[in-house]
């Protein structure tokens, strides 16, 4: 993707902008026009003019329905594309559906994902469930990675990590796959190599073309999964006294920050994916320039710091705020020492998910998300001079 400074510097422009500040309804959407490019936040958002420069958008719902000339940027709870974007495309939502067309690369996180329009160049799809659809076309290497992949369309070159994958299209190139199980339908046409890594022999369909080799290597999959657990207790015991530090120093920002999640999740869906996926290419622009290479290094060091805060504020939340939203009533406000032993808990049942092939990657990326984005909503309110969480429209 090549760089360009409108597109970065629009998730710090999102970041702060009141119209995310505010949940807004559908009919007085605001977009903010920075020279060509286009800027769109609210609970349902509905592109139907074309788009002369980049498009960042963000909401309950989002759909791209006209055209945009260069990039698009989306977030959402439903995000749909289905207009033609001549650059990149990166999406994050729970549900994530590409219709249109990707004039260069496309990187989708979500739920679910399904391709069913086409990728020109490479395409970088993970979620729960990932589909190339029988229309689907992907004209370089299609990188995928979720608990089911299913490859019904075309691509050029096939990377799979999942639990379950099916080919049952076109690959005009090599297959490499780790997953569980490995299934090659009659339909699947694939010009080069397949190479599994996985517990179990693929299984191939008498009537499937294969143009190369069919290489199989058992996996030490669980052995892996063990010592990668191991690791998570090792490093526990420092996220806990991080985070225990975060409420003793900031005992009301802090669960202020995991309460933003659950009274705005869909503005911490949105404001989390847009930081998460644009501060690194801010990053990148501002250390290849000159000028710029000191605030890129300051930048990288925040954004780390935030990545950590993020991940245990959403510990947080899953530990205190979650509670009580399945008892159906609030409790007195917790004791710091009740609040460090109920993130301990969530810390050890985050570390836990981890043994979960694909989902415990999905949970993890979940709590970067919404903590990143309940961490930047919280700021902004207590920037505002409101450093109490406060319900909103979109909870």
């Amino acid at each position: 993707m090549r760089p360009r400074r409108q597109a970065f510097l629009a998730v710090v422009v999102l970041s702060a902008a009141p119209v995310i500040g505010r949940a807004q309804p559908a009919a007085e959407r605001r977009a903010h026009a920075h020279g060509q490019d286009v800027y769109l936040a609210g609970p349902e958002v509905d592109v139907t003019q074309d788009v002369p420069g980049d498009l960042v958008a963000a909401g309950g719902t989002v759909r791209a329905g006209a055209s945009v000339a260069e990039s698009a940027i989306l977030a959402g709870g439903s995000v749909a594309i289905d207009g033609a974007v001549g650059d990149d495309v990166m999406a994050a939502g729970g549900d994530v559906v590409l219709r249109g067309h990707a004039g260069d690369d496309a990187r989708l996180a979500g739920g679910t994902v399904r391709i069913a329009g086409r990728v020109d160049d490479d395409l970088t799809a993970a979620g729960g469930r990932v589909r190339v659809e029988r229309d689907g076309v992907v004209g370089g290497r299609a990188f995928l990675a979720g608990g089911e992949i299913v490859v019904s369309g075309t691509v050029g070159r096939l990377r799979a990590t999942g639990e379950r994958v099916t080919i049952e299209g076109t690959v005009r190139g090599d297959v490499d796959a780790k997953a569980g199980s490995l299934e090659i339908g009659p339909t699947a046409r694939i010009a080069g190599d397949v190479r599994h890594r996985g517990p179990q022999a693929p299984r191939i369909d008498p009537a499937a073309r294969i143009g190369g080799r069919v290489e199989h290597q058992p996996s030490g999959a669980p052995r892996r999964r063990v010592f990668s657990f191991i690791a998570w207790l090792l490093l526990l015991p420092a996220l806990l006294l991080t985070g225990a530090v975060a409420i003793l120093v900031f005992p009301r920002f802090t669960p202020a920050a995991a309460e933003a999640i659950g009274t705005d999740p869909w503005r911490s869906l949105g404001i989390g994916a847009l930081v998460l996926l644009g501060a690194p290419l801010l990053v990148v622009a501002l250390l290849v320039t000159a000028i710029g290479f000191p605030l890129g290094l300051v930048l990288l060091a925040g954004y780390l710091v935030a990545l950590l805060v993020g991940y245990l504020v959403a510990a947080l939340f899953l530990g205190a705020v979650v509670p009580e939203r399945l008892r159906g009533r609030r409790e007195a406000a917790l004791s710091k020492g009740a609040l460090v032993l109920r993130l301990l808990a969530a810390l050890v049942v985050l570390g836990i998910l981890r043994l979960v092939p694909i989902l415990g990657a999905l949970v993890s990326l979940a709590a970067l998300v919404f903590g990143l984005g309940g961490l930047s909503v919280q700021l902004y309110r207590t920037y505002r001079g409101s450093g109490r969480a406060q319900p909103g429209a979109a909870g």
